[in-house]
């Protein structure tokens, strides 16, 4: 593993480390469990328009949406850079009797054969790679690579102008972001960025526009393969 993405599961795992948790992620976790996971379901398949199969979230955090997948009968497989992130996600998996696959692994380099997955999204996850000096659309072209063809590849950011973005720089200006906010590589798009994000890694009739029902992540950009 690079010395990159060597740090960047540091600073995962700091994050999803239970001991270690800032007020804003805590609000997070809370909106994310009783509201936002689903809204996502619901929004993904409205977009893939299927109702069986195989979804692969990279970045998929605590696991919350993908949990919702499970529970209608999608097969899931599920992945992060963070061991601690994984940890949560099969502890919620255990708790409502849901089975997945995890595995920790790297956006840029999946160890994943070609065509696998019915579905591929993420959220929240791609915004984090521009101050690290890396090309977001490598790892789109990843997620791209192990879609099935006429599979579905769906990534949600947060928009340039939403309102985390104005709640952000509130604290950025009161210079309470190291202290309260846990994304310090915080990154907003707008409609024309997701978009190339995604045309540059190969796809192509991208539809991007914004998730009114999304308070955090506000944008969506998708295209079938």
């Amino acid at each position: 593993m690079s010395t990159m993405n060597s740090q960047n599961e540091t600073k995962w795992d700091k994050l999803y480390d239970p001991s270690n948790r800032s007020l804003f992620s805590k609000i997070e976790e809370f909106a994310i469990n009783s509201y936002f996971s689903n809204a996502f379901a619901k929004s993904i398949l409205s977009i893939a328009k299927i109702n069986e199969g195989k979804i692969f979230e990279p970045g998929s955090g605590g696991g919350m949406t993908c949990a919702n997948f499970a529970k209608q009968g999608f097969e899931i497989t599920s992945m992060d850079l963070s061991d601690n992130a994984l940890r949560k996600g099969i502890s919620l998996f255990k708790s409502l009797s849901l089975n997945a696959k995890f595995f920790v692994g790297d956006l840029f380099k999946l160890p994943i054969k070609d065509e696998e997955f019915d579905i591929v999204f993420n959220q929240g996850v791609m915004e984090h790679f521009r101050l690290a000096k890396l090309d977001a659309s490598d790892g789109v072209k990843e997620m791209l690579r192990v879609l099935k063809k006429d599979g579905t590849l769906i990534i949600y950011v947060p928009a340039y102008f939403s309102p985390l973005f104005f709640i952000y720089h509130f604290f950025k200006f009161f210079k309470l972001i190291d202290k309260y906010w846990p994304y310090t590589d915080q990154d907003f798009l707008h409609k024309h960025e997701l978009k190339k994000m995604l045309t540059d890694a190969g796809c192509e009739n991208v539809t991007v526009r914004r998730v009114w029902s999304s308070f955090f992540f506000s944008m969506v950009g998708f295209c079938k393969k």
